[in-house]
């Protein structure tokens, strides 16, 4: 063991907590302002004595010729295997013909994720995706609550895939897939504007997802719903959820977003500029709709220029989950979105015998397939009512060969 006389002259000892400790101050008369030790198991780590006590741990190297010194942290609060690690960890980088000190200058540059996201990203987003809202309330919450405070270039596949659970286990696999994919988004823009070399994202599975939801409100519990919003008398709520149900459109990005401007009420026709697909189309507003929105027109602030508009401040409605809910306690009914009051009107649709590529133009979507995966369990009792009449037909011309 060495003595503490020793350590003092000689200043070179293989550093261990009990002898870090026991060393004492540096000479207040002593025109250095530290003593430095040298640890003897890892050549060029330091331990600096300030004349107040303190110790710092520091790493003495040589890059292309020029010495350099960086300091790596201060005893006790970081120990002798973990300076041990950081000096090795560095001599790895010279290896490489990498300097430790930029290398450490990159990443304290590194921004965060959260800064990332609000820096970088929304605004990227904002231009170019409708939906960057829902992007941003993501970020705010499960993303940034998990991994907002973490740099971009330590977070590692395993935060991403321990997120991605833990979004699953709260929610439904859909829910944790599309989180995933901004996450795969938004990592695949910072590689493309020099802040990552590699996605944590790739190579990280997705959940197996549902079915096509396929709830919707039809007969008995139709008629209870359409009561309960019939009670709320001729609230701006009650009457966007009426219109979903009577024209199919998507809630959010279609109906609450609609201006006065694209509504004409002389040829009963509203044109979506924002749709999913991103084309503007044309949709014709069946006569309770029209007679609907003639109402609400006529209710309306004339300095407005939304057909719903927000409760407060200048924009216009986009949620009414609350809404659905009290209708839903009214009627008695469970599990019901907003979605699903489109899913309805597409259902009703079908079930009528409407020819498949009159629903998917009246949906909006993007093709007959898309129409056919939602729709394919009321599909088959059409398809089986039209099998029918060819059965009778051939059915009558048995009956005469006969």
């Amino acid at each position: 063991m060495y003595s503490e006389e020793r350590i003092t002259t000689n200043r070179q000892f293989r550093f261990s907590h009990k002898q870090i400790d026991a060393l004492p101050s540096h000479d207040e008369d002593s025109a250095s302002a530290t003593a430095e030790y040298s640890d003897t198991e890892v050549v060029g780590l330091k331990l600096a004595v300030g004349k107040s006590g303190r110790k710092y741990f520091w790493h003495r190297y040589r890059y292309h010729g020029v010495k350099r010194t960086m300091k790596l942290g201060e005893y006790p609060s970081l120990n002798v295997a973990d300076a041990r690690q950081m000096v090795n960890d560095n001599k790895n980088l010279l290896g490489r013909n990498l300097d430790p000190a930029g290398e450490r200058n990159k990443r304290r540059n590194v921004p965060t994720l959260s800064e990332f996201a609000k820096e970088e990203y929304l605004p990227y987003a904002q231009q170019h995706k409708r939906s960057w809202q829902d992007d941003e309330s993501k970020l705010r919450r499960e993303i940034g609550q998990d991994l907002g405070h973490v740099q971009l270039t330590e977070i590692t596949a395993r935060d991403v895939m321990q997120l991605h659970a833990k979004i699953r286990k709260k929610g439904s696999a859909a829910t944790a897939n599309r989180y995933l994919a901004l996450l795969s988004r938004l990592f695949s823009l910072a590689i493309q504007w020099g802040h990552l070399e590699k996605n944590p994202t790739k190579g990280i599975a997705k959940y197996k997802e549902a079915g096509p939801r396929e709830r919707n409100l039809s007969g008995d519990e139709l008629a209870r719903f359409l009561a309960a919003l019939d009670e709320e008398g001729g609230k701006s709520t009650s009457n966007a959820l009426k219109l979903l149900l009577l024209t199919g459109l998507r809630s959010k990005s279609e109906l609450f977003s609609l201006p006065w401007s694209e509504v004409d009420l002389k040829n009963g026709t509203v044109r979506l500029l924002h749709t999913k697909n991103g084309r503007v189309r044309t949709v014709a507003l069946n006569s309770i709709a029209l007679e609907l929105m003639k109402t609400i027109r006529a209710a309306s602030d004339p300095g407005c220029i939304w057909v719903f508009p927000a409760r407060t401040g200048p924009g216009h409605l986009t949620d009414i989950r609350k809404p659905l809910k009290r209708a839903m306690v009214r009627a008695d009914l469970k599990d019901l979105r907003p979605h699903d009051l489109r899913r309805s009107f597409g259902s009703l649709a079908v079930n009528a015998g409407v020819d498949i590529y009159q629903v998917m133009g009246l949906l909006g979507h993007s093709s007959v397939a898309v129409t056919q995966r939602v729709y394919a369990h009321l599909l088959q009792g059409t398809l089986r009512s039209a099998s029918e009449v060819v059965a009778k037909t051939l059915e009558g011309a048995w009956a005469k060969a006969a």
